[in-house]
């Protein structure tokens, strides 16, 4: 029955995976979630989020209909007209917005999030379950719908960005348009000139980012950051250790192409701990600076992707050879996996309403923004590194062990013991410790059985736990 479905619709999802499209609604989940919990925190435009992920919900329960029901996946379908009404009313009852406005937000949550969905699947075969691609489409649809609500509120509202938060989202929102605008253009006219390419690559670099950032912070958004990154000395110890970190990824990559062998679980598990190192101390000590510092590193793994598939020079060729040694059977023909690691790692922080507390750390929050450490660095990474050593006993209908999951479990209780020893978390009450637990035993269950990518769902899942 499956095979009906995707024949008809002329997509196919990756290989060895079920549809996981239960994970279509964890996105949308977290984000109403945190709106719930932190109310009075959540600013009018996260509540806005809100109302966006309540018209994808709905659109996904459609698209998980259609599926059960080996339909075509058509657009513009009643219910998805239904669905659009809903939202326009929602937007203009709830919170009062005018009826352009609410037209405007309720096409990007309904229409055109089934129009990505649909794309994704049809143009990136053997890529995405259909779950994941339902991440991959709402986190565009939050990510363009923000960027442009963003930008039109400081236009009209002469919106002076003052907290780093602020001036942070919006350099990463407009950096990462320009770098998509760049992967759009090199796929829609089949660039493969360097000369071509890196015209193109500073005018949108320019004319996108640079110049629009000047005009709207009022600032070189350049200067801002270094600003940032010498502000104080702690500020300076911070990036020389996740220099030397970053450093130790390198010489690890290179090794693997020298040697032109394939890398190991334990070898790839490597940029899991050391994603642990750089994370648990920017969070502790500038969470703000590893929000914007999150954000620009996706936007380079991105640009690098984009020079890796056009074998762009100079770099393009020693990036495919990467790939080659390190990609895994979940990566298909994108080089998807340290993005995966990259966003699971700071999902917590990219969506929670307030994760940076006036002294900028996320102490007070810090348990739910550990969800993707706990999950996939250091969870993740136990499982792995203790099941393939040393597990003996499998899961039924699984390659995953019993001994691996247990390791799993007790690695995330330990690095929160060291956590509340060096008074970095404070203690809870049974309560929280309950839902601690509850959260950790689930998570270590789907990781053991799940054939989705543990990098996106692990994270979600904890965070929708813990928030």
């Amino acid at each position: 029955m499956h095979g009906d479905f995707f024949i008809r619709n002329n997509i196919k999802q990756r290989p060895n995976s079920d549809t996981g499209l239960w994970v279509l609604f964890l996105l949308p989940i977290s984000v109403i979630l945190s709106t719930l919990k932190h109310s009075i925190i959540a600013t009018p435009t996260y509540k806005l989020a809100s109302l966006v992920c309540t018209g994808m919900i709905i659109v996904s329960v459609i698209i998980t209909i259609q599926k059960y029901k080996n339909k075509i996946l058509t657009i513009l379908a009643p219910w998805t007209v239904i669905a659009f009404l809903i939202i326009t009313l929602l937007f203009h009852i709830s919170l009062g917005k005018d009826l352009v406005f609410s037209l405007f937000g309720s096409l990007f949550s309904t229409i055109l999030y089934f129009c990505i969905y649909k794309c994704i699947l049809m143009k990136f075969k053997e890529c995405f379950t259909l779950g994941e691609a339902g991440i991959i489409s709402q986190s565009l649809i939050l990510f363009l719908y923000f960027t442009i609500i963003n930008v039109i509120n400081h236009i009209s509202q002469s919106m002076v960005f003052k907290s780093n938060m602020q001036v942070a989202t919006l350099i990463i929102q407009l950096g990462l348009l320009g770098i998509g605008m760049i992967a759009y253009i090199s796929y829609l006219f089949a660039i493969r000139s360097t000369i071509i390419f890196y015209t193109v690559f500073i005018g949108i670099i320019t004319t996108i980012i640079i110049i629009p950032l000047h005009i709207l912070l009022q600032r070189s958004p350049v200067l801002w950051i270094y600003d940032q990154m010498t502000e104080d000395w702690t500020t300076i110890k911070l990036i020389l250790y996740w220099i030397f970190c970053s450093g130790i990824a390198v010489l690890a990559i290179s090794n693997q192409i020298f040697y032109a062998r394939k890398a190991s679980t334990g070898t790839r598990k490597i940029f899991h701990l050391l994603a642990v190192a750089v994370y648990i101390p920017g969070l502790l000590y500038r969470c703000s600076f590893l929000y914007l510092a999150s954000g620009v590193v996706l936007g380079i793994f991105i640009a690098l992707e984009i020079l890796r598939l056009l074998r762009m020079p100079p770099i393009g060729i020693h990036l495919q050879d990467g790939f080659v040694v390190f990609n895994d059977e979940k990566d298909g023909p994108l080089a998807l996996t340290p993005v995966y690691l990259l966003a699971g790692c700071s999902l917590p922080l990219w969506i929670h309403p307030s994760p940076c507390d006036i002294t900028d750390s996320a102490s007070f929050n810090l348990v739910p923004l550990l969800s993707g450490i706990l999950s996939i660095g250091v969870g993740d990474t136990a499982a792995s590194i203790i099941g393939s050593t040393y597990g003996k006993f499998f899961w039924p209908g699984s390659k995953k062990t019993i001994e691996g999951t247990v390791a799993c479990m007790l690695a995330q209780i330990g690095l929160l013991y060291i956590l509340i020893f060096f008074g970095f978390i404070q203690l809870m009450s049974s309560v929280e410790i309950g839902k601690l637990f509850f959260a950790i035993f689930v998570t270590s269950l789907v990781e053991a059985k799940t054939t989705q990518v543990d990098n996106l769902v692990l994270p979600f899942l904890m965070y929708i736990i813990l928030i």
